[in-house]
Parts: C-alpha cells; sequence; structure tokens
C-alpha cells in the first residue's frame, strides 16, 4: 500500500573518475582530483545505459584498460564493459565485453602466468566464476567455477605464496577463502566470517592492495545508505589459521555539493602501481536522481518483461 502512495523513487546515477597518485590512496585524495568525472553513462555507445560504476585497472602492452559494470536500462542487469587508454588521462569507451542471463558487476581483471582473467560479482548464478579472456579485452569465457555461494564483490589477491579471497555475504558479513592455486580447489578460513553484523565494513570496495609488507583492504560504507563511503582498513595478520584487521576510516564520500557527480557517496576505489611513486586511481561516485514512481514501475516491469523475453 506505501508504494501506491509514493509520488516519486531515488535512484542513484554513478560516473567514474580516474586519476594519478604519488601514493596509495589513505585518505580523500581531494576535491581538485575529483572535480569532474572521466567515464559517465553517456559515454556508452552500444547499449541505453543508466550509469557505470565499479571500476578495475590493467595495464597491457603500453597502454591501460578499465573494467567497469555497466547498467543496462533496457535488461535492468549490469553488463561488462571497457574503455581503453594510450596516457592514462584520456580515456576512449570501447564496448561492452561481457554479459550473462544474470547481472554483473565489480569486474576484477588481472594477468596470471600470461593470460588475462576476470573475476566479476555473479550472485545471480549462485557461485563464484572465473573468467579468462579468449581475446583481450572483447571475449571472456567461464575458466573455472571457484566457490557455490552468493558472494558480493569476490575480491581476489596473492600473498605470501597463497592465493585469497574476500567476499560479502547475506548478514553483513565477510568471508574469507584460500588455495594453493588460482583454480582451486578453495577452502574457506577456519575463522571465517571475519567480519559479522556490520554494515560498515562487512562488503568489500576494491581491490585488495599490498605495498611493501603493507596489506591494505578497502569496504563500501553502507550506512546511512548503501553507497554512502568507502572506508579502509590494514590486514595485519594473515595465515591460514588467522586473520586480523585495523580500520584506518573513510577514504571516500559524497562532496554534498548540488550538481557534483559525486554529491551523494562514492563506494570503490582501484589501484594500480606504474612505478615507485606512481600510481593510477580509479574510483566511482554518485548522486540521487529523482523519478516519478509511476515511470519508474513501468520501467521495472519493462526490464524484467525484456528479461523473460530474452530467455
Amino acid at each position: 500500500m506505501m508504494n501506491v502512495l509514493r509520488k516519486e523513487m531515488l535512484h542513484p546515477v554513478w560516473s567514474i573518475k580516474v586519476f594519478p597518485s604519488q601514493d596509495v590512496i589513505r585518505e580523500h585524495p581531494g576535491a581538485a582530483k575529483l572535480a569532474a568525472p572521466t567515464l559517465q553513462a553517456k559515454d556508452v555507445t552500444d547499449i541505453p545505459a543508466a550509469f557505470v560504476a565499479d571500476p578495475f585497472l590493467v595495464r597491457h602492452g603500453t597502454g591501460y584498460y578499465l573494467f567497469f559494470e555497466v547498467l543496462n536500462k533496457a535488461t535492468g542487469k549490469g553488463d561488462i564493459a571497457a574503455a581503453s587508454s594510450h596516457d592514462g588521462v584520456t580515456w576512449k569507451y570501447e564496448q561492452v565485453v561481457l554479459t550473462e542471463p544474470y547481472h554483473l558487476s565489480y569486474p576484477q581483471v588481472f594477468l596470471h602466468e600470461g593470460d588475462y582473467y576476470m573475476i566479476p560479482e555473479t550472485v545471480g548464478a549462485g557461485k563464484v566464476l572465473l573468467y579468462r579472456a579468449v581475446e583481450f579485452p572483447y571475449r571472456w569465457e567461464v575458466a573455472e567455477s571457484l566457490l557455490d555461494g552468493r558472494y558480493t564483490d569476490p575480491s581476489i589477491f596473492q600473498y605470501n605464496g597463497k592465493w585469497w579471497m574476500l567476499g560479502g555475504a547475506r548478514g553483513r558479513q565477510l568471508h574469507l577463502f584460500v588455495s594453493d592455486r588460482l583454480e582451486g580447489p578453495w577452502t574457506e578460513h577456519p575463522q571465517s566470517p571475519v567480519i559479522r553484523e556490520n554494515p560498515n565494513v562487512s562488503r568489500p570496495g576494491g581491490r585488495i592492495i599490498q605495498e611493501g609488507n603493507r596489506l591494505y583492504r578497502y569496504m563500501q560504507d553502507g550506512e546511512p545508505y548503501y553507497g554512502s563511503s568507502t572506508r579502509m582498513a590494514e590486514i595485519t595478520v594473515l595465515t591460514e589459521c588467522e586473520y586480523a584487521e585495523t580500520e584506518l576510516g573513510i577514504v571516500l564520500e559524497g562532496s554534498r555539493k548540488e550538481q557534483d557527480w559525486s554529491k551523494d557517496g562514492m563506494h570503490h576505489i582501484d589501484q594500480l602501481k606504474l612505478e615507485e611513486d606512481m600510481w593510477m586511481v580509479a574510483v566511482d561516485g554518485h548522486y540521487f536522481e529523482r523519478e516519478p514512481y509511476v515511470r519508474w514501475k513501468l520501467r521495472r516491469v519493462g526490464a524484467k518483461l525484456a528479461r523473460y523475453i530474452k530467455r
């Protein structure tokens, strides 16, 4: 009954910013570096895009690629797209590179033993899937099913000769898994879930960063609403038996400036080390757009119908 009485809905419009940094991001980078977005929905040319979010960077040859979620207006689900750059400053939208019957987001791409791999969020599949590039960056195929379960924003990294993966789960939990090989088998850590019932720090918000012997992880703060800010923690103990971290505070948040692309929040960060004292950083941010409730409802119904017809 309450939905019938609603006159309008608020929905986030996400955009992406890429900028240089001399160090790992441990605090807010400053308004000047976030002045204008690098990539927006209007830059997407092959599908009707509501927003772009969850950026991940990778170096390829002498250039760079950016992988990210595009929310497809026609289907109401996320697809994975790519943009390219020769210098990290000017970016060109390429195309959608991965689409599935279910929602995709958070496309962490990395190079391992000569091949490019991607682990996107695939909650709709009920498992964590590892994709391998058949033709980088445009064609990907499933190489392995790593885990069964609905884990949000799975974040993979190597440390001390092991592969590790953090993933959010229902109940505001953060789960930890370990493996000797990328392809598995993966085993849940004895302390997992390493975080329970905490909406501020339980959901991953970007790639795990190792700088020297220090490990940093970023997380989405789900309060006072989803996508409000990005927090940072240092992982201080990581063995097959133990896990501990120390929270370092908020590093990204909404500007609260009217008409700003990131006015209402920021929830993701990725960082690519180029050389000593030189990093390339990709973040996302959003503002809330108001839409009449009736139009929003019709759009949702249309997207569900489109998915049904496609099946």
